[in-house]
């Protein structure tokens, strides 16, 4: 499994000098050195007729695939690691989906050949996809007389994220030479639903009549771009448009592997960049597919934290960059369980002042793993700085049994696993949270309406819910008060999330009024994005915040949110009282 850590800063930058640029720093001209004086590829970067071709991997087969759309037919090859469906249970969120697009005169199966890009899916752990232009060819324009390419390729890559298993919001990135370069650079200027993180094209850009438009009527969205420039156009319009649309402030001039490279970019977001490289060798080469590989395309992720913006880019972290420790262990008879843990570098010296820690555990969505819920939960930062231990539990094919049955297998993992950080480490038993995301987050519901006691307080935050028939069961408890603070995205669906609207409405009723009896109007507090429902006249606290501009996913800064307002003021003491701190 492939997960890298943050792209290399820059080693010379030029930013706030004013001029040369929309954003007020100098631009850097087009990459050196200039053309060599007898060219080695074509003006789109493809081979010169009569050159030697380098040598291709050995070839992979691959899958021939058939889909409707518009009701026509439309083919695209796949290729998928042999090890795709365990891949995709350890880790649903890491297995990106590649999207190559042939050129004019190139076939599908060719670009395959040529580009590597399967043997590196199965080495690296993505989906590759090369669909089939009509003959034809790429119907980049939109041309409403010819077939629309644009949504077959949305189609396909939805159809691979479905096939496998994917989220639906799963990156996904786009490469193309030539005019399927400009097929990648069509779609991910104009095509959000492609779910593009990245984009790299080879001696091309998007047709003109796109780089005209206003900007306002284009998507809104950031994206890695690698631009390649194999003759004397620097695709000055193109880079332009990603300038803009990732709001880079600064600038470096380095070379990425051997390439002479440009990279603009966001000085606190490194990873919003758009990268200009002179390229002296055919873009369907394996080695080409490679450097875009490690240096952009497995590196970057996309979290859909905003909808007025396509969500923000990310560097992609592995459990290592994280400093988390992964666990693989039979907790009872049966199938070993996973999790990760995060242990704060204050946990010696504390333990040896005879203190002990808080533990919170977090949960991830369905379709999601322990590590993407650490990424975007980022719980294990919070825990550094206030020293408490993390937990990051995994489902079994990247899914939780939700069900209010008494014996329930989660409930018991999650019981056992709670039984084992206590073995280990030195845990306060007053002071265990839970936490989490979507599926995740209906777990921690269906834990703590049967186990209340064993919390100091809960954050089911972001939407997952019990059914609203499960509070009849009688397993469910009443009797203990609990603090708890639930969140939704104004804009998710009920179709989106466990539960649905009745669930929703069914838990706010139970923990807010039924087990916490809280009954007087509740104060408001505003906080950028955030607006929170804060009640506090009955046995506990009780919460609930809508935040703006965001569906079904994580909010940015929530888990230092709720540590801080919420879940680092209590205690469960032995008596099962609570104890405000």
């Amino acid at each position: 499994m492939k997960k890298f850590t943050m792209l290399a800063a820059a080693s010379v930058v030029v930013a706030g000098c004013g001029g040369g640029g929309s954003n007020g720093y100098a631009f850097i001209p087009a990459p050196a050195p200039p053309p060599p004086a007898q060219a080695t590829v074509t003006e789109d970067c493809a081979a010169l007729p009569g050159a030697t071709a380098a040598p291709s991997p050995a070839a992979l087969p691959l899958a021939l695939q058939t889909i409707k759309v518009n009701g026509e037919d439309r083919q695209y090859y796949e290729y998928a690691p042999r090890d795709v469906a365990t891949l995709r249970d350890q880790d649903a969120r890491g297995v990106e989906v590649v999207v190559s697009l042939h050129r004019t005169g190139q076939s599908a199966e060719d670009n395959a050949r040529l580009t590597g890009w399967p043997a590196l899916a199965e080495e690296k752990g993505f989906v590759a996809i090369f669909p089939v232009a009509k003959p034809s060819g790429w119907n980049t324009a939109k041309d409403t007389t010819r077939s629309d390419d644009h949504a077959f390729i949305v189609t396909a890559a939805a159809a691979v994220r479905t096939r496998h298993g994917l989220p639906s919001t799963m990156s996904t990135f786009l490469a193309g030479a030539g005019s399927g370069g400009v097929m990648a650079q069509e779609l991910a200027m104009r095509e959000l639903a492609v779910m593009a993180t990245g984009v790299a094209s080879f001696g091309a850009a998007a047709e003109p009549a796109t780089l005209d438009l206003a900007a306002d009527s284009l998507p809104k969205t950031a994206m890695a771009v690698w631009q390649f420039q194999c003759g004397a156009d620097p695709f000055a319009k193109q880079m332009g448009f990603w300038r803009q649309a990732n709001g880079t402030d600064a600038q470096n001039q380095q070379a990425v592997g051997d390439l002479p490279t440009v990279t603009d970019f966001v000085q606190d977001h490194p990873v919003q960049q758009v990268r200009l490289s002179r390229l002296d060798r055919p873009a369907e080469s394996a080695s080409v597919s490679r450097l875009v590989w490690e240096e952009l395309f497995g590196k970057v992720v996309r979290f859909p934290d905003n909808k007025s913006y396509n969500g923000t880019l990310h560097a992609e972290k592995s459990i290592a960059d994280m400093g988390l420790a992964e666990t693989i262990k039979s907790l009872r008879p049966g199938e070993p369980r996973r999790w990760l843990t995060y242990v704060p570098p204050q946990y010696q010296k504390l333990v040896a002042e005879g203190k002990k820690l808080p533990l919170l555990f977090s949960f991830h969505g369905r379709n999601g793993s322990a590590r993407f819920q650490a990424q975007i939960s980022q719980w294990h930062d919070v825990a550094r700085d206030e020293g408490f231990i993390v937990v990051y539990p995994h489902g079994l094919k990247a899914t939780w049994t939700t069900s209010i049955d008494a014996d329930n297998p989660d409930v018991q993992f999650f019981l056992d696993l709670l039984e084992e950080m206590k073995t280990t480490y030195q845990i306060d038993d007053g002071r265990v949270f839970l936490n989490g995301s979507s599926q995740g987050t209906a777990l921690t519901n269906r834990i703590a309406v049967q186990h209340p006691q064993l919390f100091a307080a809960i954050a089911p935050c972001y939407s997952g819910h019990l059914s609203a028939a499960s509070y009849a069961n009688p397993i469910v408890r009443t009797d203990i008060a609990l603090p708890v603070w639930q969140c939704r995205g104004e804009q998710e669906l009920p179709t989106e999330f466990p539960g649905g609207t009745a669930g929703e409405t069914a838990a706010r009723t139970f923990w807010r009024e039924t087990v916490n009896q809280n009954f007087s109007p509740p104060a408001i507090a505003i906080d950028g994005r955030r607006t929170t429902e804060i009640w506090n006249s009955g046995r506990a606290e009780y919460r609930w915040q809508i935040t703006s501009d965001i569906g079904h996913a994580w909010h940015p800064g929530q888990a230092r949110k709720m540590w801080d307002e919420m879940l680092k003021r209590y205690r469960r003491n032995p008596d099962g009282s609570l104890q405000r701190l």
